[in-house]
């Protein structure tokens, strides 16, 4: 079976089920695992934005959604060289990939018709239901059944009265701050937290740092989307910015975490709850996952 992915959620997930061989294609930015690296590349973003600032990125991409423009391009040539059986996309977030529809007529035009898996996620439980169909279009049923079965274990929430469960918030950008939402209310409620921001399901939230002050909270984690915990930190040199962030820290402190384990709907989901049950009881260990504390301890220590 020839597999083209250009969600990199979804190539953690056939890397995950143990199809990677079948894996002939991905978007420029399915990066992990490493190995997918060297696969031809059939989308990549129409500008790139490695060394421009949050609210420059920002200003972006709201002005190509006002035209409705596709903020990537689709390699018409390499799909049609490619000829995969099997295509996943998504059709949740115009701004994270393209959408289904747009797959389906780079397909159209590139002369191959496979069969597209479109997933969108809105919670956990659906991402774990994703995994499983997924599984089911490259015939890893039963890989996809284990899998699933076993995330779902991992992330079940604890059973802690609402008054003893620690406030946090995740940031999923810096500027203009939003915070996180779709399945990440979920994450921090496995965690034994209440989260701070939209409802599960509902989309991120534009707000502003002088807000996030404001809502009384134990723990702020900083993730923002498609930014390693280098890029944030980098990001955070700016100081007008990083005074902004530092004023808002919780009793808990804040904690910078790589994109991947709350940004992507993917296996590494359980591994955010890991990392958020950690930072939550005020230490983060030594966690396989890139994250690390800009601030520990009071609010006031920040400012």
């Amino acid at each position: 079976m020839r597999v083209v992915s250009v969600l990199p959620s979804a190539t953690e997930i056939v890397a995950a089920l143990g199809r990677l061989p079948d894996l002939v294609g991905r978007s420029e930015e399915c990066d992990f695992p490493p190995e997918v690296r060297s696969l031809p590349v059939v989308m990549r973003a129409r500008t790139r934005d490695s060394e421009r600032s949050s609210a420059e990125i920002d200003r972006r991409v709201q002005a190509a959604r006002g035209t409705d423009a596709s903020l990537y391009e689709i390699d018409v040539a390499a799909l049609r060289e490619l000829d995969p059986d099997v295509l996943l996309t998504q059709d949740l977030c115009g701004v994270c990939s393209v959408t289904d529809r747009e797959m389906a007529a780079a397909c159209r035009s590139a002369g191959v018709s496979p069969t597209i898996v479109s997933v969108a996620p809105r919670a956990l439980g659906e991402v774990w239901e994703s995994i499983e169909t997924i599984g089911h279009a490259i015939g890893a049923e039963s890989a996809a059944g284990s899998l699933a079965a076993d995330l779902r274990r991992r992330t079940v929430a604890p059973r802690t009265p609402p008054e003893a469960r620690p406030r946090v918030a995740v940031v999923e950008w810096l500027d203009p701050p939003i915070l996180a939402g779709l399945w990440t209310p979920d994450l921090v409620e496995a965690a034994g937290g209440a989260p701070v921001g939209p409802s599960r399901g509902e989309v991120g939230e534009r707000t502003s740092w002088a807000r996030i002050r404001n809502a009384d909270l134990d723990l702020l984690v900083i993730s923002p989307c498609s930014f390693s915990v280098e890029r944030t930190r980098r990001e955070l040199e700016d100081p007008s910015l990083v005074r902004q962030v530092r004023a808002a820290c919780g009793a808990q402190g804040i904690v910078l975490a790589d994109e991947a384990y709350f940004s992507r709907p993917g296996p590494r989901l359980a591994d955010g709850v890991e990392l958020l049950r950690h930072a939550v009881h005020g230490s983060l260990g030594s966690l396989p996952m890139p994250a690390e504390y800009l601030l520990r301890g009071a609010a006031t220590e920040a400012t």
